[in-house]
């Protein structure tokens, strides 16, 4: 049966997750939107827990249901309950649900990494999708995220991030209580700052076992976590007065991945 009303406690359910990191946290899952981004998930290695698809949509793509139909339970809904469900103006037509993406990570990835990327009180959801997915295409090992960063399950950061957050190890975390384990198993950890002791970037080489930190749109890096930094460094500019947050950390993750 096609579900055609609000109070359907699937369709509330799905609204909850789209909206509510709450929500999200109290039930142990997130929601995505989208067919592209269903099979870069289930090409990670993630397994869908509930599917909808909308009536329109399940007419115009029957081998995808057929194939979604095989992981796990679908139901079709209203193509109005999919404007009720979704956080854009035009839904795809798929949503679909899957555990929480920073639960997953053992300690034991971070500490045998290389090149590891953090964010300090990032809280714009475009940056920090975005910043994951030049993490993913330049090879970091990992993206660690401060507490005060914005939800790597929330809509917004899995469609900036497109199919790379279903990659990139990511872990949220208390930097300030990691972090000196991490320098303990032999990391440098490198702040991003326009501190006057920051070196410019390229002046140096960059370890290969690094973490460097990078902090939010307008506050940087906290005081307590540049208190633990080995290094800073800065990207020279020429005229624009700043660089938007994540063009700036894009620079500096391709940096740290070049081959020395």
């Amino acid at each position: 049966m096609k579900i055609t009303s609000r109070q359907n406690p699937k369709i509330a359910h799905f609204r909850a997750l789209m909206r509510d990191r709450k929500a999200r946290l109290e039930h142990g899952q997130f929601a995505v939107e989208g067919e592209k981004l269903f099979y870069e998930a289930i090409a990670s290695g993630l397994k869908p827990e509930n599917i909808l698809i909308t009536e329109k949509f399940s007419e115009k793509n029957s081998n995808f249901c057929q194939k979604a139909a095989n992981l796990c339970n679908i139901d079709i809904i209203s193509d109005d309950l999919a404007e009720y469900i979704s956080d854009t103006k035009s839904p795809q037509g798929v949503f679909f649900s899957l555990p929480p993406l920073d639960k997953s990570l053992k300690l034991t990835t971070i500490y045998n990494s290389a090149r590891i990327i953090a964010l300090d009180g990032m809280q714009d959801p475009g940056n920090v999708g975005a910043i994951i997915r030049s993490c993913d295409a330049f090879g970091a090992g990992a993206l660690l995220l401060s507490e005060s960063c914005a939800d790597v399950n929330s809509p917004k950061v899995i469609r900036s991030a497109m199919g790379s957050v279903f990659r990139l190890p990511v872990y949220r975390c208390g930097l300030a209580e990691f972090l000196p384990g991490v320098k303990e198993k032999g990391f440098t950890i490198i702040g991003a700052t326009l501190s006057e002791s920051a070196e410019k970037l390229g002046s140096f080489i960059i370890p290969a076992k690094s973490v460097i930190i990078i902090g939010g749109e307008s506050a940087g890096i906290s005081a307590e976590i540049i208190d633990l930094c080995d290094k800073q460094i800065y990207i020279p500019i020429k005229n624009a007065e700043s660089l938007n947050a994540a063009v700036a950390a894009s620079i500096i993750i391709y940096e740290q991945q070049k081959e020395k």
